[in-house]
């Protein structure tokens, strides 16, 4: 009954036209709803082609509708439910071209598929251009031939009209997008971009398409200090930018230059490759960060000059310390000396307090001697120097053995230890801080004979020690008191000390950039544990670890 013209008369031409875009999308679509009945209005002014039309389409499974005339099928078309439209050219009250125009101005979405006995190319393409499906020729095609057109043009416009949609879904984001965004060619020719790149440069569209998008960029920056990019560079460079964020110097139709962040991206279509990018205005976020910059210049400028304030105060306070040691010293070594002649004198002359007086004045002024020698040592422990040698902890634990070697062997003391160290911490050092913890574990030792071990294990570029006792323990309470200068839990009469033992502890252990801290309970013993480097320490990296 009916043919194709030039089997779907696939045209193409410089006006981008495509009888089947999308061809996969297409196809797709149409298997996927091949069964669907649809409904077809028959546009035909034959009462026995139009009849004959309706029952080899029924036959089909598609539904018919039949109209006469051009009014009747635009009037029919104002209602739903019509899925397709097959348009007869030779109308009574239209003929020729301007049919298929005056049907597709009532209703540009409704697919057209043209069905004539006009057998004219010029008039086919024509057609074909202002948008119908397809140009069909009576007399050529068989029934399944029409009923699959018909199809096939219903599924291709559904599958355009989601295209179209997409597109618009994709144009309103990209407009309303708070970045600008610019495409280009492979000749770096600006052929889009949206709203928010109006704003920020200050071109219309229609000023900026067909430019350069080298003309958005400052060739070289003064004002800024985002680097220069040649962005031929980056599309020769083989795509290793792409995909990338990085800063250029941007310039607005008025000459002013502000910093941006873009990534540049590649899309392929049909006519090759399109650069697409999204511009993020950073001026806000620069001037944060010169700020931020500005402000950590003050604060390391600060920090030097407390630095250097605080160095210059240990200094005076040492020879400070120094200073008033000795001149401490003096006085009492003149005390001492009298007390010690009036006792040889006169002691046989005095009573029984004249004599305890005498007792108490040797006491106190060998007590005070004690307590300025101890803060003596104590103001003369400094950070490590940089290039400290490796001491060995057992050579220095069996040379505190020999220090202490009376009260060991009076109390009975057992002093355990294994494989020890080597650490980059002064030997005088080291022997100050063991035989003050060995010396404090004997000290205050209970009705047992004191047992003091003393072990280290490795952590990262640390030593930690443990030296432990069953001594009579301490009071969690006083965990922390007890590293303070003169700090005494107990009476002069009961233990003798200055109360200077562990602050001197605590103050070596911190110069070498470690830690020292207790874990006790009354009647349980006590163990101090401590950190010491594993490895040659700076000065400034010590001080940096006590931070």
């Amino acid at each position: 009954m009916v043919a194709l013209l030039e089997p779907s008369l696939h045209l193409q031409s410089e006006s981008k036209l495509s009888i089947q875009p999308h061809a996969e999308m297409i196809a797709q679509a149409a298997n996927t709803e091949a069964n669907r009945q649809v409904c077809a209005l028959i546009v035909e002014d034959s009462p026995t082609q139009a009849k004959l039309l309706s029952i080899s389409l029924n036959r089909l499974d598609i539904e018919v509708e039949c109209v006469d005339n051009l009014s009747s099928a635009c009037k029919r078309l104002a209602e739903p439910g019509i899925d397709v439209v097959l348009l007869d050219l030779s109308l009574p009250d239209s003929q020729g071209i301007n049919t298929f125009y005056r049907m597709r101005n009532f209703d540009p979405v409704i697919p057209i598929v043209v069905l004539t006995g006009l057998d004219d190319q010029n008039i086919a393409l024509e057609a074909v251009k202002g948008g119908a499906q397809e140009y069909l020729v009576k007399g050529r095609a068989s029934e399944d031939s029409v009923a699959r057109c018909l199809r096939y043009a219903i599924e291709r416009n559904n599958a355009e009209q989601r295209l179209r949609a997409s597109e618009r879904r994709t144009r309103l984001i990209v407009e309303n997008a708070l970045d600008g965004f610019v495409s280009f060619d492979q000749t770096l020719t600006i052929i889009d971009w949206n709203k928010h790149s109006e704003l920020m440069f200050g071109y219309k569209r229609e000023e900026i398409l067909g430019k350069s998008i080298n003309e958005l960029f400052a060739p070289i920056s003064v004002k800024t200090s985002a680097p220069v990019v040649n962005l031929g560079n980056v599309l020769a460079d083989g795509g290793s930018t792409l995909n990338k964020r990085f800063e250029m110097t941007a310039i607005t139709k008025d000459g002013k230059e502000f910093p941006v962040e873009l990534g540049l991206f590649r899309v392929e279509d049909q006519k090759g490759e399109i650069f697409g990018t999204f511009l993020n205005d950073i001026t806000e976020r620069k001037e944060i960060e010169l700020k931020r910059r500005q402000m950590r210049r003050e604060l390391e400028k600060r920090v030097q000059q407390r630095t250097a304030d605080l160095e210059r105060s240990n200094e005076e306070l040492q020879q400070f310390a120094k200073i008033a040691s000795h001149d401490l010293q003096e006085p009492l070594r003149a005390v001492q000396g009298f007390a010690h002649l009036l006792g040889k004198r006169y002691r046989e002359k005095l009573d029984k307090d004249g004599g305890e007086f005498i007792d108490y004045i040797l006491d106190g002024t060998m007590r005070m001697q004690e307590l300025v020698q101890a803060v003596l040592e104590h103001s003369t422990i400094d950070a490590s120097s940089k290039d400290v040698p490796l001491t060995s902890v057992r050579s220095v634990l069996r040379e505190v053995e020999t220090n202490l070697d009376h009260s060991i062997k009076e109390s009975r003391a057992q002093v355990v230890y294994g494989d020890l160290p080597q650490v980059p911490v002064q030997r005088t050092h080291l022997i100050q801080l063991f035989q003050n913890l060995i010396g404090n574990a004997i000290k205050y030792r209970s009705e047992s004979s004191p047992k003091i071990e003393i072990a280290a294990e490795q952590n990262v570029d640390q030593w930690l020690f443990s030296v432990s006792d069953n001594g009579i323990g301490i009071d969690p309470a006083y965990a922390e008191k007890i590293f303070d200068m003169f700090a005494r839990l107990h009476g002069r009469t009961e233990y003798k000390g200055t109360g200077m033992g562990l602050a001197i502890c605590k103050k070596i252990v911190t110069a070498n950039g470690g830690k020292i801290w207790m874990e006790s309970q009354p009647g349980q013993g006590s163990i101090f544990l401590f950190t010491l480097p594993a490895e040659t320490l700076t000065k400034e990296e010590t001080n940096g670890r006590n931070d």
